[in-house]
């Protein structure tokens, strides 16, 4: 059925361009150049199936004039009609405004015609998936009266693709269980895979307890911004977390939840236990049944050899798009993810190839792409070309249909247990580093135990250095490296005795002697961790003077390895913001002041002013022991 677009512009070159774009796709559109022109024409005439409106349109303006096509005497004629925006650039403030009058998606007046006609018939779609369920749910509340229905409009506000942030939607829970019914009733209908992950937050530590709501409440916060604004979460009761994530496989559900502990831990260490449940939902069919369909693109330039080989697929359930070259293949492969390509050799003006060379050059994401390679040629050259490109296979024309359709499952099944394989390398991976980050921050914790005063020590050293490192240009890796050694900095203190660490009178020499040595101690147990050699390396010098008249070796200046006069500076600010046996914290202007006396003399004049910035910044005081 042809689609009614009513295309609202001020712009008579653009809606000339839109208008062209909207007509070559099957759709009819009729022209509008303000606001008043398209109301006064709703007014006796019927509604179309979508309207588009410019946000810089003059005369009433596109606000305006969306919220008087939301009125209640329009939606009673029209009925909830999706409308659209249509933006050169807008501000998030444009944004938040539009979506909150109604605005189901936008479109950008620079899109190419495919991008621009796709967009538009997955906005239909989901659209219509809505008016399905609501009608559904009216159906249902005609059986129980008492039940409430949300609103289509509510329905709408809750369910629209939002376009300022990419979280997860927390919902209350009478919300919750309206939407939740929506998307699985989509997951059934479609045969998707979903996720009920339950999160309990409990509180081992007697000294949280005044803490503990703020926790919790930012456990919930971390949640929302580790998931997709695809998945929806409410609270059950008041220490735990429903999340439903939508249109997942199983193999990817460990991830997440590993990645969102991960980093919980990695920032908050273990202030509070958290547990969770799992149930996996899953109504897919069988690998090659009717939802799950394979997808394969075909490219030959011979319309027979094309015919013949899709009738063969498309009889065994396979889904076929044809194309009559290697050119088209390049200009759609962007629109389209198959599972496997099948690419004739023998092509006028772009052989399979070039076409091939090509495509890899174009796209990295087709390296993903099995491809097989079709011909009648027999000779070993061709098929010592072909693989050498990356082509999985070669199949003989004329065609075998067993042999076809045998190959394109196996080599699609062979790319497809490849990349699982991979997923559960990284999968195990990460979990492996998961776990050894709960080791070290378990260590952590062990060395802060010894000391009365410096509960927490270890990991406010590490979360500095990682700042420090990340306002100087480390990467991503090499922040999470200097954390891990901001953490075991002081693991040599395990062997210092606890009465000399704990001791509130003034140190013998003996005893001095005994806590400087820590830093050695400290290296000979992390060298044995062979894979972060530079954990030793932070435990060693951390105690070195930039200016000379460190401990142990007397380094000064650059041979103090860089990280280790990160950690140095970050240790000497922590010590001096914590509670001591003979003084409470310094103020933040005395501590600044040693901070910049020690510039050159103690600290590496670079970490010591990123030290100084960041003091200045915390103009609250808070980057201290709480």
């Amino acid at each position: 059925m042809v689609k009614w677009i009513f295309l609202v512009d001020s712009d008579t070159v653009s809606l000339k361009n839109i208008g062209r774009i909207l007509s070559k796709g099957n759709m009819r559109v009729t022209a509008f150049n303000t606001g008043e022109a398209l109301l006064n024409y709703l007014n006796v005439n019927h509604s179309p199936d979508m309207i588009i409106i410019d946000s810089e349109i003059t005369g009433i303006g596109c606000g305006e004039t969306i919220k008087t096509l939301r009125q209640p005497e329009f939606l009673k004629n029209f009925g909830d009609v999706p409308i659209v925006q249509l933006k050169s650039k807008t501000s998030r403030d444009d944004e938040i405004r539009f979506g909150e009058l109604g605005v189901v998606g936008c479109l950008n007046k620079g899109a190419e015609s495919d991008e621009m006609l796709n967009k538009i018939n997955l906005i239909f779609e989901e659209h219509k998936a809505i008016k399905d369920v609501v009608f559904s749910l009216k159906s249902e509340s005609e059986e129980n009266p008492s039940e409430e229905i949300i609103s289509l409009s509510r329905f709408s506000d809750i369910l629209r693709e939002k376009e300022v942030t990419n979280n997860a939607l927390l919902l209350n829970k009478d919300e919750f269980v309206h939407v939740y019914r929506f998307i699985m009733r989509y997951i059934k209908r479609y045969n998707k895979n979903a996720c009920n992950l339950f999160f309990t937050i409990s509180n081992p530590l007697p000294e949280n307890s005044d803490k503990f709501d703020l926790i919790k409440d930012e456990f919930l916060n971390h949640v929302i911004h580790m998931l997709r604004k695809s998945d929806i979460i409410t609270k059950p009761t008041d220490n735990q977390i429903m999340v439903l994530l939508t249109d997942i496989k199983e193999v990817f559900v460990d991830q997440v939840i590993g990645s969102i502990l991960r980093t919980w831990y990695s920032k908050n260490g273990n202030i509070v236990s958290i547990s969770y449940e799992v149930h996996f939902e899953s109504f897919s069919d069988s690998e090659y049944g009717k939802n799950d369909r394979l997808k394969v693109i075909i490219v030959d330039d011979d319309f027979m050899n094309l015919k013949m080989a899709s009738f063969i697929l498309e009889k065994n359930g396979i889904e076929v798009i044809s194309m009559k070259s290697g050119q088209e293949l390049l200009n759609r492969i962007k629109d389209y993810k198959p599972d496997l390509i099948l690419l004739d050799v023998n092509m006028p003006e772009m052989d399979g190839f070039e076409t091939l060379e090509r495509l890899r050059a174009q796209e990295e994401s087709s390296l993903e792409i099995p491809i097989i390679f079709l011909t009648a040629d027999d000779s070993n050259e061709t098929e010592t070309k072909g693989l050498a490109l990356g082509a999985m296979d070669f199949i003989k024309k004329p065609f075998v249909p067993d042999v076809l359709i045998l190959r394109v499952r196996h080599t699609v099944a062979l790319t497809r247990l490849q990349m699982n394989l991979e997923q559960e390398v990284d999968r195990k991976k990460k979990e492996i580093e998961s776990l050894f980050m709960h080791v070290v921050q378990s260590l952590a914790d062990a060395i802060d135990a010894k000391d009365t005063y410096t509960n927490g020590h270890s990991d406010r050293v590490a979360r500095y250095c990682r700042e420090i490192a990340k306002r100087y240009g480390y990467s991503a890796a090499e922040q999470d490296n200097i954390y891990m050694m901001g953490l075991l900095h002081d693991v040599g203190k395990i062997g210092v005795p606890d009465a000399v660490i704990n001791k509130p009178a003034k140190l013998t020499d003996a005893e001095f002697d005994l806590i400087k040595n820590h830093p050695v101690m400290g290296a000979r147990i992390l060298k044995n961790i062979k894979e972060l050699p530079k954990l030793a390396t932070g435990a060693r010098w951390h105690h070195e003077k930039y200016g000379g008249g460190g401990y142990p070796d007397g380094l000064n200046g650059t041979d103090i390895p860089e990280e280790a006069r990160i950690i140095a500076v970050a240790d000497a600010y922590d010590a001096m913001t914590s509670r001591r046996s003979y003084r409470e914290p310094l103020s933040q202007e005395s501590v600044r002041k040693e901070i910049e006396r020690g510039i050159g003399v103690q600290f590496d004049p670079d970490f010591a002013r990123i030290m100084l910035e960041m003091i200045d910044e915390d103009v609250n005081y808070n980057m201290r022991e709480m």
